[in-house]
């Protein structure tokens, strides 16, 4: 998966709003859905200096293509290979690894931009369920998902919807 698999099809993909899916895989069989996270949950096992190889040869064929892969990476995978349950990293850490489900972050704020410390999004828990009350912009990986995580502000923690 490189920039002879990348450059033929990003200009039309990016015209047409159209992620190329068959990337998913591709990018699957190279490690760089959590190239550092270890052969048990689905991952290669790599260290943070491959993982920054990795990404950094994705970024030659397409930006769009490396924001892919460190989304599912950095912001889905590792929160949950760091903070899940061993039931939770045996159920999505493999299948994220493998390009099967894919997972996006939101951050963005109409009002507060990427400013973290001014999000207004928040999560209440009313017992039974989960409230989540906000509005992002810009999703990574939105038009692809299956799960969002979302920073919360509240306890610093990831809420997994």
């Amino acid at each position: 998966m490189g920039k002879k698999e990348v450059t033929p099809i990003v200009e039309e993909a990016c015209q047409t709003t159209k992620f190329p899916k068959q990337w998913f895989k591709g990018l699957a069989e190279i490690g760089a859905f959590g190239p550092y996270i270890p052969a048990e949950y689905g991952g290669p096992g790599l260290d943070q200096i491959s993982y920054g190889l990795i990404m950094q040869e994705l970024e030659r064929g397409d930006s769009g293509l490396r924001s892919t892969a460190s989304v599912q990476s950095s912001l889905v995978m590792f929160p949950i290979y760091t903070y899940g349950s061993e039931e939770q990293k045996k159920k999505y850490l493999p299948k994220l690894a493998a390009g099967d489900i894919m997972g996006c972050f939101g951050l963005t704020e109409p009002d507060h931009g990427s400013n973290p410390s001014g999000m207004i999004t928040n999560i209440k828990d009313k017992g039974d369920h989960y409230l989540l009350n906000g509005a992002k912009m810009w999703i990574s990986n939105s038009p692809l998902l299956i799960s969002q995580l979302f920073g919360q502000k509240m306890k610093q923690v990831i809420f997994v919807v």
